[in-house]
C-alpha cells in the first residue's frame, strides 16, 4: 500500500493548495524518529489534508516503505462506516446523499495507516439500526427521530418507513448520522454497548501497541474541532496513551485559519520540534498555535505588542506579519474583512487568548 500512501499525500497537497492560501512554518527537515507521537490542534474538519503534506515532505515519508516507518493516524471512527460522505456533510442535496451512500473508504483508510478510534458511549444512529433491521422503527428511535424519518419519506415520495431496514438508505443518511448514546429510547440494548466498549478498548490498545513497537502516530487530542476557538481541553485518553504507549517524543503541530482575507481562507501550519513526552501537551499545543492578522484584529490588540511577545516566547507567526510592508497589507485587509464578516471575530479572538492562557 506504499503507492496508495504516496498518492493520498499528493492528493492532499493538490486539495490544500487549491482550497486555501497555505503557509507552513517550522523546520525544513523533520526527524520523525521511532515512537514519535504527533499531536495536532483541531480547528476544522479540513485539518488533515492541510497537515499531511507538510509532514510528508519535511519528514521525507516517501522513503518509508514499511508500515512502522510511515506516519499512522488515529481517525474518527465514522470515517470507516459506509456512507460517511453521504451522512456527515451538513449541506448536501438528497440526490448526492443517495449517490454517495454506498461508498465506503474504510478499507482504503486502513491501507494508508488509518486507525479508527471509537467511543464506548457514542455511536451513530445508523449503527444501532443496522443491528436491528427487522424490528419496528417506532420502538427503536425517539419520537423526534421517527417524525424526521417520516417527513423525509413524504418529501421523497417513499412509503412510510415501518422497520429499521426501511431507513437504511441514502436519502436518510444525514438522519442516520445523528450521535446516539446509551439510555436513549431504542439504544438500551446492553449487548450493543458492551460490544461497543470492547471495540473502543481494542482501538485504544492498537494505538498503544503501535507506539510501543516504535511506530509514528498522529492524533488530534482535542477529539473534535473547537466550536468557539478554544485550544483544548484535551481528551483524557491522551494521558493514558502517553503513559501506556511510552512515546519517545511529542511533536506538536498548530494550525490557524484566517478567514479575514480576500478570496481563499489563509491557513498557517506550524510544525514544532520533538520534545520529551513529560511536557504538558496542552501547554505545548497552545504555544504552537500560529499568530495571524485575523487574531490580532479580532482580539483588538496592538500588532507590535502581539508580534513582540510571540517572537520573544518563540511562538510561530504568519510569515506575512514578519516584514513591515506585507504586515501592513495583511492587517489592512483583515480590518476590512472584519467589517464584512463579523461572525468570524469571536472565534478568532478566543483562539488568540486561549493560546495564551
Amino acid at each position: 500500500m506504499a503507492l496508495l500512501y504516496d498518492a493520498v499525500a499528493a492528493g492532499m497537497w493538490v486539495y490544500s493548495r487549491a482550497a486555501f492560501r497555505l503557509a507552513v512554518v517550522g523546520p525544513e527537515r523533520l526527524e520523525l524518529g521511532p515512537g514519535t507521537l504527533v499531536i495536532v490542534t483541531h480547528r476544522r474538519e479540513t485539518d488533515v489534508p492541510l497537515v499531511g503534506p507538510p509532514l510528508y515532505r519535511r519528514a521525507a515519508l516517501w522513503r518509508a516503505r514499511e508500515p512502522l516507518e510511515r506516519l499512522s493516524f488515529a481517525a474518527r471512527d465514522d470515517l470507516f462506516l459506509p456512507g460517511f460522505f453521504a451522512g456527515f456533510p451538513a449541506a448536501l442535496p438528497l440526490a448526492a446523499r443517495r449517490a454517495l451512500f454506498p461508498v465506503g473508504i474504510g478499507r482504503w483508510l486502513a491501507g494508508i495507516e488509518g486507525h479508527p478510534l471509537r467511543s464506548a458511549t457514542t455511536a451513530r444512529l445508523g449503527e444501532l439500526l443496522r443491528e436491528r433491521r427487522s424490528e419496528p422503527l417506532a420502538g427503536l428511535v425517539s419520537t423526534q427521530d421517527l417524525v424526521a424519518f417520516q417527513q423525509r419519506a413524504s418529501t421523497c415520495g417513499h412509503p412510510r418507513p415501518e422497520r429499521a431496514d426501511d431507513v437504511l438508505r441514502g436519502v436518510y443518511s444525514d438522519l442516520l448520522w445523528r450521535p446516539a448514546s446509551p439510555g436513549e429510547r431504542g439504544t438500551g440494548d446492553g449487548a450493543f454497548w458492551a460490544r461497543r466498549a470492547a471495540q473502543a478498548a481494542g482501538d485504544f490498545r492498537a494505538l498503544v501497541e503501535l507506539l510501543q513497537a516504535g511506530g509514528r502516530l498522529l492524533v488530534f487530542p482535542e477529539g473534535r474541532p473547537s466550536p468557539e476557538g478554544e485550544i483544548g481541553p484535551l481528551e483524557r485518553g491522551l494521558e493514558a496513551l502517553i503513559r501506556r504507549g511510552r512515546p519517545a517524543a511529542l511533536l506538536p503541530v498548530g494550525l490557524a485559519y484566517d478567514p479575514l482575507a480576500r478570496g481563499r481562507t489563509r491557513v498557517v501550519v506550524a510544525l514544532g520540534r520533538p520534545v520529551p513526552p513529560r511536557v504538558d501537551p496542552l501547554a505545548l499545543l497552545r504555544r504552537t498555535v500560529p499568530l495571524t492578522a485575523g487574531q490580532i484584529v479580532a482580539a483588538g490588540v496592538s500588532a507590535t505588542s502581539a508580534l513582540g511577545e510571540a517572537c520573544a516566547e518563540g511562538r510561530p507567526v504568519d510569515p506575512d506579519l514578519l516584514d513591515p510592508a506585507p504586515r501592513e497589507r495583511r492587517l489592512t485587509e483583515a480590518r476590512r474583512e472584519a467589517s464584512r464578516r463579523p461572525e468570524e471575530l469571536t472565534f478568532l479572538a478566543r483562539e488568540f487568548w486561549s493560546a495564551r492562557d
